[in-house]
């Protein structure tokens, strides 16, 4: 690279040497052509330097996607670093179910979320869980492709075979360390508990008992069986601050509070239509004990900075604030300029008063959004199209994890030994493990 580098000193030099003396005939000649040579002289040098320059690298990388979460983010931070243009390839939900069993969220819905996210580039769809030699050339013939990423836990087929063989071979695999603290199988295991939760709560209020009865409570809850392993860092929240901006003069600032709980394609539906109210997207994240006091024990399903992450991962989103409460008050829309105010959970409606959602709620004290109603800036979206995955609610996602929480209990029992070893592993030095990027 410096020997690179002083030959391009060496040529601009002869260049700009070539340029006085070619500058100094044309003045004794023709004045007026003295413009002429300096932009030939320049267009030379451009011309230099987009010959030296190679080819935008392609990496590609695969996955389910499912419950989208910061770690998912971060692989994919990770990746894009790995090259110029980063082309996730989206595993459909047959495949998904063949190999690690049924996916909570369906296709279209992991694909709203991840298509968001600011480091990808490009989707593939119907993308095959194997990478098979065959598949690894349609991927460098057809798309371009360099190098294929994954992390370095590893990934197996389900008959034990390493996923990632062929390009290993073939010499263009890349590898990125894992995003530890959080995983797909750690959070359906804490929807899992939320979900008991929740069905312990509607009871009670269906029969009447009190929802703060902790003699009953501790009978039947435990705990969830993966525990929250993530320590946030100063480092990744600017890794992850990336392309967030200072509000500009005079922009309309739109600012949306809520839990964004589980962020999904409904989130992301609410953010989109949010954006085109305004020039600056300002997401306010609850704080773990206002969404404990508004939906009760068990939620938040992820930490406040767990939800921050996910947010600002998201490249519809300018800058976020951790840990609001849930009142908007007259300090937050005087101290960021707000002019548009809405709510998460006003974009949906109102639960049904039979609705599971309305069991496990607790009735609101105040209006948190009475300040900027009184202001005139609040304002509320229409509501998607049923079945859309416009739709999604994190409550949505709780309810299909509960009516099979028998089967992604049985995965869980067998995605947490894996996890398990790998952890062993880790510490006895038995697998390889990238840095972190």
């Amino acid at each position: 690279a410096m020997s690179s580098a002083r030959g391009e000193w060496r040529f601009a030099a002869a260049a700009a040497t070539a340029v006085v003396v070619c500058v100094t005939a044309t003045l004794c000649a023709v004045p007026d052509r003295v413009a002429l040579v300096l932009e030939a002289a320049a267009s030379v040098l451009r011309s230099r330097r987009a010959s030296k320059k190679e080819k935008p690298i392609r990496v590609y990388m695969d996955g389910c996607f499912d419950l989208a979460h910061f770690g998912h983010a971060n692989a994919l931070r990770q990746a894009k670093l790995c090259g110029d243009v980063l082309v996730v390839g989206l595993i459909p939900d047959a495949e998904v179910v063949r190999c690690k069993g049924p996916p909570v969220l369906r296709e279209r819905e992991r694909r709203a979320v991840i298509e968001t996210v600011k480091w990808v580039d490009e989707i593939i769809e119907n993308v095959p869980y194997d990478l098979t030699p065959e598949f690894c050339a349609t991927l460098y013939e057809k798309h371009g492709i360099d190098f294929i990423v994954h992390g370095d836990d590893p990934c197996l087929l389900p008959n034990g075979a390493d996923a990632y063989d062929a390009p290993k071979k073939q010499g263009k695999f890349k590898m990125i360390k894992r995003t530890e603290g959080v995983s797909t199988t750690a959070i359906v295991d804490r929807i899992l508990w939320a979900a008991q939760c929740d069905e312990k709560n509607g009871k009670r209020k269906t029969l009447g008992d009190d929802a703060g009865d902790e003699k009953n409570e501790n009978k039947t809850e435990k705990p969830p069986v993966c525990q929250n392993r993530f320590l946030a860092t100063a480092r990744r929240i600017a890794q992850f601050s990336a392309g967030t901006r200072p509000i500009p003069k005079h922009a309309v600032v739109v600012y949306v509070h809520g839990a964004f709980d589980l962020f999904n394609a409904g989130h992301v539906f609410l953010l989109r239509e949010a954006k085109k109210l305004g020039d600056f997207l300002l997401v306010g994240i609850w704080d773990d004990e206002a969404v404990t006091n508004r939906h009760g024990k068990g939620h938040p399903v992820l930490t406040c900075q767990e939800r921050a992450l996910g947010v600002a991962a998201c490249r519809l989103v300018d800058d976020v604030v951790i840990g609001v409460p849930r009142e908007v008050g007259e300090d937050l829309l005087a101290t960021f300029g707000v002019r548009v105010v809405l709510a998460e959970e006003s974009e949906f409606g109102t639960a049904s008063s039979d609705s599971f959602e309305s069991q496990t709620e607790k009735p609101l004290k105040s209006d948190a959004n009475l300040v900027p109603k009184q202001h005139g800036l609040f304002r509320e979206l229409r509501t998607p199209e049923v079945g859309s995955a416009d739709a999604l609610t994190t409550t949505e996602i709780i309810k299909r994890v509960r009516e099979n929480a028998a089967a992604y209990e049985t995965r869980n029992a067998r995605k947490n030994k894996a996890e398990a070893k790998y952890y062993e592993q880790k510490r006895n030095g038995t697998i390889e493990l990238a840095r972190e990027t």
